[in-house]
């Protein structure tokens, strides 16, 4: 802004303005000096906000670290999830050239030795002669129906039918037929020798209504001996309508040669039936018919004799089916229950390049090829994509018999591995791959040679997993510690302090951190941390990963004891003595020794049948056992022995996965089923076809009534805090004040209905569990301690905007005032201006005369 000097007042010079200048006075300026003494207390309120919100960060910085922490400790501090590092396993085969192997989570340590017998092989069948070309003509047919696996239905073959169309077909045996028969209760071995004469050599038995007199021939026979001249005799006597053999048990079995309802069979005496183990029957066996469905379609098929054919007919045509031919003398049924999907696929021009080329195409797990003889010719050949004798081809062998193939003959016959657990003469093991699963839980184990000589394969810790989550442990450990170094610890190079310095929370949480290394040693006999390779050194921690191992391998129960959860029970009475053990507790558990009480034994769903003194059923019954959503069933016979019944129970319930078995208990003179778990969730349902007097009697008294068994709950207190029961598991809620909230305990002791002191339990964290616990604790929601300090430093933030608000209203209002007065001034010099400028003018004017 240009001044006007009074002694240039006459001078016609312009003026310069300045909006916020008037009368030389800088108005912008004078307000913002004016405003300081206002706006201060707003600057030094923000800065406090602005530390406490610092605070808050760095805080909860320290609180993602911990629940790192936490995350890599709990991941170590118990035992009980499948995933734990201290679940797994590895595996090591002593000759890898032989056999291979995987371990799972959770395999036991241990060894197993064997010898490969043989490896898995597919099925592969080539024809007889060769043509010329691949073009010629090799069959007339339209179509070809590719299968297998039907021999495990019971079907050496399958070819397509009248009517059959193009594509895939399902073809479902739901129920097995099954011959009438009588199972005896001796057991006859490889070694037995049983001697037939004049005072026990007759049977008489009544078959499809018909009475015969059957005399088994004299003589001292070995046991299959003995089943031949038994068949042998009964053969000759119905004629061909009987016969006899012994079962997987050793057991003598009498049945029928043909299977379906319509036939029976009733031992009615005869002095052999003693040395047989056979007993009288107070009513007759009845056979079972054959259901099979194709494509949804079921048909009832009866007469069932070996090697005869039988029509499948569906809605999309037919198919032919061979039973095989070669006869069970046991009983065994001739079509067995489950499914397979067959492929009928055109043939083409029926040339052999057309055929090949078809069946590649048809994806049905079967590969065809067109190889060049040594003659020049032509052969087909047909090979399972899948080894073992449940994926054999199955198909019409005699297809393209008319032209120069011929017939289909075996040229790799398929076949399972084989391993033997004894070596010669010892246990032979199968599997329909190379791969067998089930020698250890959760031990696969791969044949690649066959090998007279032994292999080992052995499970043992994998101490490397386990160094290597006990490696992120510390690690998360070492990024708190520098965290709370950083904010809340003193840096002597700089000589300044965190901006946490002073925080008793944060300086308890670094002696928890270093205290639970230092001397935490959870159930374990090693010593301390530092034994197994982890040292603090200016408050860090250090991992020797090698030291870590070498005391792994040599005791790994003790080094997970100091790192998981654990304890001791003191029984109040040598009875209860290893009764209760520990299943799982909370972060929230502390250490401590709780007082157990249980007023009821957890029990398992049991059913006990009626007593049958003979120890067999005299009236045949159908059984269906049901649990969830599985069911298993099995069809007794008149004068079946209960182990036999047991023993056909158990089969159809592995077969079905079901968590229950059967037993004979009452020296073999009552049928009893028994849930594996315990528990009220442990329930099973039975059924039965008949309840009569003589049959197993596990289904009550009213036949197609489910009736349903479950067990009962555990049921007591710990640290006397009503506990919840589930099977035989005690669980402290974990809402609980109690210190051992969330403590759960296996009770297995039996046969307690009123309320008992068992013992104590003392829970003892290990290292781990303490540092997921205490990052837990420190955590938490709403009541752990970094958590609340967080919630109280935000209230105190957002406390101070009141403040700012108020000191800003009032700055607002002062500086409003200010602008105000200025603005008045500013018009007051204005109009003063205006008059010196009149007055200039005037005075110029003067001047000129």
């Amino acid at each position: 802004m240009t001044i006007i000097d009074p002694s240039n007042i006459g001078l016609q010079t312009p003026l310069i303005t300045d909006g916020n200048l008037v009368g030389n006075l800088n108005t912008s300026a004078l307000i913002k000096a004016e405003m300081q003494a206002y706006e201060q207390p707003i600057t030094n309120l923000q800065n406090q906000q602005s530390t406490l919100n610092s605070e808050v960060s760095d805080y909860q910085k320290i609180n993602t670290d911990l629940q790192a922490l936490q995350s890599a400790a709990s991941a170590l501090g118990s035992t009980v999830s499948s995933t734990s590092a201290w679940q797994s396993a590895q595996a090591t085969s002593s000759d890898s050239a032989v056999a291979t192997a995987t371990a799972s989570a959770g395999t036991p340590t241990g060894s197993v030795s064997f010898t490969v017998a043989q490896l898995a092989a597919a099925d592969s069948l080539v024809s007889a002669g060769t043509v010329a070309s691949t073009s010629d003509t090799v069959t007339s047919a339209s179509d070809f129906l590719l299968s297998k696996g039907a021999s495990q239905l019971g079907f050496s073959q399958l070819s397509s039918g009248s009517g059959l169309t193009l594509g895939q077909h399902t073809i479902a045996v739901t129920q097995a037929s099954q011959a009438a028969q009588s199972t005896g209760t001796v057991t006859f071995g490889s070694s037995s020798s049983v001697t037939i004469g004049s005072s026990n050599d007759t049977i008489d038995v009544t078959a499809n209504g018909t009475a015969y007199a059957v005399t088994v021939a004299s003589g001292t026979y070995s046991a299959a001996g003995l089943a031949s001249a038994v068949s042998s005799a009964l053969s000759s006597a119905t004629g061909g309508t009987l016969q006899a053999g012994l079962d997987a048990s050793g057991q003598m079995v009498i049945s029928s040669v043909a299977q379906d309802a319509s036939q029976s069979l009733q031992i009615t005496g005869g002095t052999a039936l003693s040395t047989l183990g056979l007993s009288a029957m107070s009513s007759p066996s009845t056979g079972v018919d054959a259901v099979v469905s194709v494509d949804g379609t079921s048909q009832t098929i009866s007469s069932l004799t070996p090697g005869q054919s039988v029509t499948l007919t569906g809605p999309n045509g037919s198919i032919t089916a061979a039973l095989s031919a070669s006869s069970d003398s046991s009983g065994a049924s001739l079509m067995t229950t489950g499914s397979l999907v067959a492929t009928n696929v055109s043939t083409g021009n029926g040339s052999l390049a057309n055929l090949v080329s078809n069946i590649n195409a048809a994806g049905a797990g079967i590969t065809a090829s067109a190889i060049q003889a040594s003659s020049g010719g032509y052969l087909l050949e047909l090979t399972s994509s899948t080894t073992g004798t449940a994926s054999d081809l199955s198909v019409n062998t005699s297809a393209f018999s008319s032209s120069g193939l011929g017939s289909m003959v075996t040229s790799t016959a398929g076949q399972n591995a084989e391993i033997d657990l004894g070596g010669t003469g010892g246990t032979v093991i199968s599997s329909q791959t190379n791969t067998f699963t089930g020698l250890l839980p959760g031990l696969s184990v791969t044949a690649a040679s066959v090998s007279s000589t032994p292999v080992t394969v052995t499970v043992s810790p994998n101490a490397s997993a386990v160094a290597a989550d006990v490696q992120t442990m510390v690690s998360a450990a070492n990024t708190v510690l520098s965290a709370l170094q950083k904010y809340a610890g003193y840096n002597e190079a700089t000589k300044t302090g965190g901006p946490l310095m002073g925080s008793a929370v944060l300086q308890n949480l670094t002696n928890q951190i270093q205290s639970v290394f230092a001397s935490v040693t959870g159930t374990s006999n090693l010593g301390d941390a530092q034994n197994l390779g982890i040292t603090l050194s200016k408050g860090q921690l250090s991992f020797d990963k090698s030291t870590f191992e070498t005391a792994f391998s040599a005791h790994p129960r003790q080094v997970e004891a100091m790192f998981t959860q654990g304890g001791t029970f003191a029984p109040a009475s040598s009875t209860y003595t290893g009764e209760v053990t520990l299943l799982d507790a909370a972060n929230a558990t502390a250490p401590g020794s709780y007082a157990v009480d249980v007023s009821h034994s957890a029990t398992q769903a049991v059913d006990t049948g009626a007593v049958l003194s003979s120890g067999a059923v005299s009236v045949a019954e159908t059984l269906t056992l049901t649990t969830g959503t599985s069911t298993a069933t099995y069809t007794t016979t008149a004068g079946e022995s209960l182990a036999n019944v047991a023993a056909g129970i158990n089969q159809a319930l592995a077969s079905q996965g079901m968590g229950m078995s059967a037993s004979v208990i009452d020296s073999g003179d009552q049928l009893q089923l028994a849930s594996t778990n315990y528990g009220s969730s442990a329930s099973f349902s039975v059924t039965s076809t008949d309840t009569a007097s003589g049959t197993t009697g596990l289904a009550g008294s009213t036949a197609g009534t489910a009736v349903t068994y479950a067990g009962t709950d555990v049921a007591g207190t710990i640290d006397g805090v009503a506990a919840t029961g589930n099977g035989q598991f005690l669980t402290v809620p974990t809402s609980s004040s109690s210190p051992a909230a969330g403590l759960s305990l296996q009770v297995t002791a039996p046969g307690i209905t009123s309320a008992t002191n068992l013992g104590t339990y003392t829970y003892s964290p290990g290292i781990a569990q303490a540092l997921a616990s205490l990052a837990a604790a420190m955590t938490a929601p709403v009541t752990g301690s970094i958590t609340e300090t967080i919630a109280n430093l935000q209230g105190q933030s957002q406390g101070l905007n009141g403040q700012i608000a108020f000191y800003t209203t009032i700055a607002a209002e002062e500086q409003k005032m200010l602008s105000n007065q200025f603005s008045a001034l500013q018009a007051t010099l204005g109009s003063l201006q205006n008059q010196s400028q009149s007055l200039a003018s005037a005075l110029s004017g003067l001047s000129t005369l």
